[in-house]
């Protein structure tokens, strides 16, 4: 009997990993997977000192470039496989090879695009937004549909966007910035970019200035959440959500606005499952990790084109447009410069402080170099 031992950080999904481990089972009848739940990054280390290290290791955040030198590289165990280096995203594998190698295979994968509620927009005669929507349109399309009532308090915002500096990303992308250097070394000449500032700006407006996005800690009327805005920023997980719980309702998708510096970019969210360096049974731990991944159907969007088409994702009318932003996909900051990652609190902390207090744009931004 071959016991292969697989770690997950990823605890809402469990069904689908031991749907995923019994099926295998039966199909290899010499072979028990053993899952393990994993609290964070810190437990994983010290089970890869123990006598007894992982062979897979699934992460929220995927491992890029292997920081660590945990994974093998999987670039020859696909290649070995006929036809799925073609059948992968390209898209998701430049993001996914960035630094030289493949350390893991992609999961929980969506770039942001907004999801609109098509009888908000009705409601108050206006045209649906379309690809060619500029920012300047998105911020006027919200001052129509924002909502308030003789105290200025809203029922409706525009727009929702949380205030998160990873989140802002895909709009310093979009207007030709970064906040970190391709190799990761630095923001430095980055972040403190003109065309980041300008991005970061255009952002914090449309909270302070044109009011469209709910400030932090600002009341609203709205009855729930998802009644909440006429536009969401929204992750493919949080438009399924929005779906669900409304399943009546009449959404639209469309990607995010074009930005004065005119770059079709954004980024995206996804985390790994690789193969340790220590698995002394690397190939039945490929063949199981091939399984989970790309064999058997969950909820997470697929890594490869085939099981878009077979779950009907590629046809879908909302979820077939997130499957197509993979093309433009770039390696986000977050997953390239820990220290910037760490920091993440303490800027997000400048971010409100820029939106509630009017603190300047552009210093503040500036003084974001410290933290790489």
């Amino acid at each position: 009997m071959t016991d292969i031992r697989m770690m997950t950080e990823i605890s809402y999904h469990m069904r689908q990993v031991m749907a995923a481990k019994a099926s295998f089972e039966q199909a290899n009848p010499g072979v028990r997977i053993h899952i393990e739940q994993t609290k964070d990054s810190f437990e994983i280390m010290q089970a890869l000192r123990s006598d007894e290290p992982p062979d897979l290791i699934e992460t929220g955040g995927f491992p890029v470039g292997d920081p660590d030198g945990i994974f093998l590289d999987l670039r020859p165990y696909v290649a070995d496989v006929a036809g799925l280096e073609a059948d992968l995203f390209p898209g998701l594998m430049r993001v996914a090879k960035h630094g030289g190698t493949l350390p893991g295979l992609p999961i929980e994968i969506s770039s942001p695009l907004i999801v609109y509620d098509k009888d908000k927009f009705d409601r108050a005669g206006l045209a649906y937004p379309t690809e060619e929507w500029t920012w300047e349109e998105m911020v006027e399309l919200g001052r129509k549909l924002t909502v308030r009532n003789e105290a200025g308090v809203a029922s409706q915002f525009g727009l929702e966007l949380g205030v998160d500096i990873e989140w802002f990303e895909p709009f310093v992308m979009r207007n030709g910035g970064s906040y970190i250097a391709p190799d990761g070394s630095t923001s430095r000449g980055y972040v403190d970019s003109a065309a980041a500032i300008q991005a970061m700006r255009l952002v914090v407006d449309a909270f302070r200035e044109h009011r469209i996005v709910r400030q932090p800690d600002e009341p609203c009327l709205a009855s729930s959440w998802h009644e909440e805005s006429a536009m969401k920023f929204c992750f493919m997980w949080a438009a399924e959500c929005w779906q669900r719980e409304r399943p009546n309702a009449r959404l639209g998708v469309v990607g995010l606005p074009n930005m004065p510096g005119g770059e079709q970019a954004n980024m995206v969210y996804m985390g790994g499952a690789g193969i340790t360096r220590q698995s002394p049974h690397p190939r039945i731990a490929w063949a199981f990790l091939r399984h989970y991944l790309l064999e058997c159907h969950s909820w997470m969007p697929p890594a490869i084109r085939s099981q878009a088409e077979q779950r009907g994702i590629a046809r879908h009318p909302i979820w077939s447009r997130y499957i197509a932003e993979l093309d433009r996909v770039r390696v986000s900051g977050f997953f390239i410069n820990r220290k910037w990652n760490n920091s993440r609190q303490l800027i997000n902390e400048d971010i409100r402080r820029m939106i509630l207090d009017g603190a300047d744009v552009a210093q503040t931004v500036k003084s974001w170099t410290r933290y790489t």
